[in-house]
């Protein structure tokens, strides 16, 4: 029984270790450079649709993905791509969180929530792009 267990683990731990997803850029560790999307797990044909999500391009498969993801990108993520946008730090938590225009924000402790809460374009003007007008 131990030596399934151990198998079982072994073979999680390798397909975890040869994933072909990653945050940036999503682009797939295998020679074919396809791009998949975080959300659906599909190839990414073309363009496909891209998001901004404090000044980190996101592409997902379509339109429901994006959806999907701006629910709890925390979920598609994980803890450490969590930005806490009042301080501007790579330290915040899933569980401390707030929804602005239908989108989920996440905050290193109460106190950046409560901030942003009061006034969330104060810090979400941090992480426009700014444009050449």
């Amino acid at each position: 029984m131990k030596s399934l267990i151990y198998f079982s683990i072994f073979i999680t731990a390798f397909f975890v270790s040869t994933s072909n997803y990653s945050f940036s850029g999503l682009k797939s560790v295998n020679s074919d450079s396809t791009t998949y999307c975080i959300v659906s797990g599909e190839a990414i044909d073309g363009e496909g649709v891209k998001y901004l999500y404090l000044n980190k391009e996101v592409k997902f498969c379509c339109e429901g993905c994006v959806k999907s993801f701006k629910k709890s990108p925390a979920k598609y993520l994980g803890s450490a791509e969590l930005w806490c946008s009042v301080c501007n730090e790579g330290d915040a938590k899933k569980d401390i969180s707030f929804v602005n225009n239908e989108v989920k924000y996440y905050f290193c402790g109460t106190g950046c929530q409560n901030k942003f809460e009061k006034n969330p374009d104060e810090y979400l003007n941090n992480f426009k792009v700014p444009t050449n007008e």
